[in-house]
Order: structure tokens, then sequence, then C-alpha cells
């Protein structure tokens, strides 16, 4: 093997090995910049279906995701904390906030690989098929005619000169046309390094702010999981009304049925008259219509509560039931204290976190926009070959070079200050978007506040509603039985007692609500 094939063969390998290297790195680099444990959603390993849907050529991001083994405890009950566990994990919204914190995270990888120089490797091959006759590589010294000459003897025959010049022209071209034909290639190769060392501070104002807005990804991810666990608490609170509302539609369908029965009985003894029983059918008439509705209500929130969790279908596992309203908790009952909410709504919404993190971004934003005005000094330096003929490379075709330069611009007409102007806006803009969230995080706590005491006041008052007419209902129903007391009078008191039943369901999942509203008003877990 020649010496120049074997430095060619060297230098080729250098410039593998050294692309190997920079990709190792990266690799290296992205190991530390994974997203961390408390936001990786990501299932660790694919499940079968997945498998499945790979060997069928199908996407396997757009297939709803397995309902989990452990979504319901051992008597087969959802509980709303396994929901919002369930809902954390398989809603597709944080699966898409989780992608945007990656790529916050990727935008501070790029601001920190300005700090590194840039190695590059580059070869060059180029074909010269014309060039004008002052350049002749042939350097035949012969001077290019414009006319034929006229024969110096006799004999008519035109000179040499002549001759070699009508030789050089181009094909196809008149005889005023000046160039020459002298094909010839040239090849470069080299490897080159710049390194950025000053440039006004901005590199590391960039990386702030990227760091900044990566907090602020964070922050935003957060936020999407405390709206998450609202909305499951809602969706559950309102499944539970529906279950509330079948309970006393059921009662009120098996009391109207009860005195249906009753009254037949009297009938046919001749003790009651027709129109007592056509009342008590038209009783379990509606009865039956309120017990449709309620099982409406029911039904329609447990598939908006599949849509939060994320389940196949929008559809809970077969048999699942959920939790039964507890008795309201001495806690729950308490007056809430909002000074006390409002001091953990300014420490812990994520919210507020992510516009305090984006307006200090915009404050490094100002800064790389005013660092435009220092000068940029940067190192280079090269080593390579150029060769005018063939890619045989020799000692004598080798090149190295070395040098610092200073770049300052003087004048951009105007650029530069407008650059400034508009990272001053977007930061007084994301001042204002910041102050005007504090304004409204405010507003949702106290709203909450009120809200809870309201429903305290309504389960007390409805509580004792509903004992007054259970008791009136049931001496009204004893005198009915004995002929002291009109039909009528018993509809009447019916009515009062199933009417303030429901007010209390509805007020007791109002107060489970409110207590809801203000924690994620304070961004507390439920």
């Amino acid at each position: 093997m020649s010496r120049r094939v074997r430095r060619v063969s060297a230098a080729w390998a250098a410039a593998l090995a050294l692309i190997g290297g920079c990709r190792g790195f990266e690799e290296t680099v992205a190991r530390y910049k994974s997203v961390p444990r408390e936001f990786d959603v990501r299932p660790a390993r694919r499940s079968a279906v997945e498998a499945s849907l790979h060997a069928d050529g199908a996407r396997p991001e757009t297939a709803a995701p397995e309902t989990p083994v452990n979504l319901l405890d051992e008597n087969g009950v959802l509980t709303l904390e396994r929901a919002i566990e369930q809902a954390l994990r398989g809603n597709p919204d944080l699966q898409a906030a989780l992608a945007r914190l990656e790529a916050a995270q990727a935008r501070v990888g790029q601001a920190q690989a300005a700090y590194w120089p840039l190695a590059a490797f580059t070869h060059a091959s180029s074909r010269t098929f014309h060039t004008p006759a002052s350049r002749n590589r042939l350097a035949l010294g012969l001077q290019q005619p414009t006319i034929l000459t006229t024969p110096s003897d006799s004999s008519s025959l035109l000179d040499l000169t002549t001759i070699l010049g009508l030789l050089r022209l181009p094909l196809f071209s008149n005889l005023d046309l000046k160039g020459d034909r002298n094909s010839f290639s040239e090849h470069t190769t080299a490897f080159s390094l710049s390194w950025l060392v000053y440039d006004g501070f901005a590199r590391e104002a960039r990386e702030r702010a990227s760091r900044h807005l990566e907090s602020a990804s964070k922050a935003a991810r957060e936020d999407a999981a405390r709206l998450i666990r609202r909305s499951v608490t809602t969706a559950y609170h309102q499944a539970q009304l529906g279950e509330g509302q079948l309970r006393i539609a059921a009662a009120d369908e098996a009391f109207g049925r009860e005195q249906l029965e009753a009254t037949r009985r009297l009938l046919a003894a001749q003790k009651a008259a027709p129109t007592d029983v056509a009342n008590f059918e038209l009783r379990v008439t509606a009865a039956q219509a309120n017990l449709a509705a309620a099982q409406g209500i029911r039904d329609t929130s447990l598939v908006v509560l599949a849509e939060l969790l994320g389940l196949a279908g929008g559809r809970l596992p077969e048999g699942a039931r959920l939790a039964e309203l507890s008795v309201e908790t001495a806690e729950e009952l308490s007056a809430p204290d909002a000074t006390h909410w409002l001091a953990e709504a300014a420490r812990q919404r994520p919210d507020l976190r992510q516009l305090e993190a984006f307006l200090r971004s915009q404050d490094e934003n100002v800064l790389a926009a005013q660092a435009l005005y220092s000068p940029m000094i940067s190192l280079t330096a090269s080593w390579g070959f150029t060769r005018p003929s063939n890619i045989e490379y020799s000692v004598e075709d080798q090149a190295t070079a070395a040098g610092v330069e200073m770049r300052w611009d003087i004048f951009t007409g105007g650029m530069r200050r407008q650059k400034v102007l508009e990272a001053g806006a977007l930061r007084r803009e994301a001042e204002a978007l910041l102050r005007r969230q504090h304004l409204a995080v405010e507003s949702q706590v106290r709203q909450a506040v009120i809200e809870v005491v309201r429903a305290q006041r309504e389960i007390e008052l409805n509580a004792r509603a509903v004992e007054m007419s259970r008791q009136i209902r049931d001496a009204v129903r004893a005198g009915y039985d004995a002929g002291k007391e009109t039909l009528t009078r018993l509809n009447e008191t019916q009515r009062d007692y199933i009417t303030a039943d429901a007010e209390l369901i509805l007020s007791r999942i109002r107060l489970r609500e409110a207590w809801n509203e203000l924690r994620s008003a304070a961004g507390s877990p439920p």
C-alpha cells in the first residue's frame, strides 16, 4: 500500500471515528436529559395488544389503552382515589403535556450545545469543463485568435498558431467567443473546528431562558393533572348523584306500589273509590319516569368518567360500582378559612408557577437581545488536503490554518434596537398575564369558600326537612290507612318527602363539589 493511500485511509478513519464519537456523546447526554420519574407516565413495556398492532402495521399510539386490572378493589368498587390514579396514567391530555415537557428539555440541551466547539468533516469534489483562456491549465502560451490569419506564403497554409487556436475553441461556437476547453478536477478534504468564545453572554441568557421554559412546562403538566383531578372528581360526584336519585326514585316507586296494592284491597272491600287506584297507578308511573331519568344521568356520568380515565370503548369494566356517599366528616362541615386557602393557592397553584417561570424566561430573552450590541469572538482551525487532479493526497497537498475572528456590528439599520424593544414588550405582556392570573385565582378561591359555606348550611337545613317530612308522611299514611286522612293529603306528604330527600342528596353532592373546587383552586390534591 502506497504512502498516499495510507494517508487517505487514515483521514477517512479519523473522520468516521470523530462522527461516531460525537454520536456517542449525544447519546450519553440524552441519558441525563431523560424525563423525571414523577412525570413519566409511559408504560415500561408494550402490552400484547400494542405488539399485535406493531405486527399488523398499525400505529400503536392511536390505540386505546387497555383497562388496568387493578382499577377496581376486591369488592368490585371503583373508588375516587383509583379513578384519579388511572386518569393520571391514561388520560391523553397528560401524555401530550409529557411530550411538551420532553420538547422543553430538548431545547435546554440545544442551548447548552452552544458552549461546545463545532467540529466538522468536509469533502468536496468538483469537475470544471470550461474556463476562460486566461486561466488555461495547459499553459501552452498560445494566443487565441479571434479571426483567421492570412497565409504567410504562397502555399496557402495556415500557420501553426492559428491551427492550435482553432482546435481550442469550444464546439459549435462562433469565432468571437473567448474561452478554453480544459477540463480538470479539484478535491478538498478537511477537518475544521470553530469555537465561539464570547458573544456578550447571549448563550448564558438563552440557556437560562430555556431552563425557565422547562420549569414552565413542568408546571403546565402539573396544572393539567390538577384539572384532570378536578374533572374526574366532578364526574364521579355526578355519577354518585345519579345513584342517589336512582335510590330515591326506586323508594318512591316501591311506596307507590305498596299503596296501590293496599288501595286495590280497599276497593275490593268497597272501602275505596276507583279513582284512588288510578291515583296510585299514576304515582307509580311518575316514579318510573323519575327512575329512568336518574338512570340516564348516572350512565352519562359514567361515560364521561370512562373518557377521563382513558378507558377503551368509553365504558367502565363490567360490573363496576361506585362507592356510596359517606357521612360528612367534621372537617367537611367546618367553615373554611379564606386567608389560609388564598395563601395555599399563591404557593401551590401550578399555573401561577408556570407564568412566573415564563416571566423569568422573558427576562433572559431581554438580556439575550441586549447582547447583540456586544462583539463576537470566535476561534477557528482547520487541517486537510487540496489537490487539483485526483484524490491521491500527498504531503505537498496538506493545508493547515488557525485563526481568531472578532465581529462587531456597528450599524444594523435599527434591527438590534427593535429586537430589544420586542423582547421588552413580550416581557411586559408576561407580567400582565401573571397579574391577571393572580386575580383570577383569588376570585376562584373566594367563590369556592362561599360555595362550601352555602352547601354546609343547605345540608343542615335539608337534613332537618327530610326528617320532618318523613315523620309527617308516616303519620298521614297511618291516618289514611285508618280512614282518617284523605288521599290528597297522603300524596302531598309523599311528594314533600321525596323532594326533601332529593334536595338533601343534591346538597351533599354540592358540598363535595364545593370542596373539590376549593382544593383545585388552591392547587391541593382532592
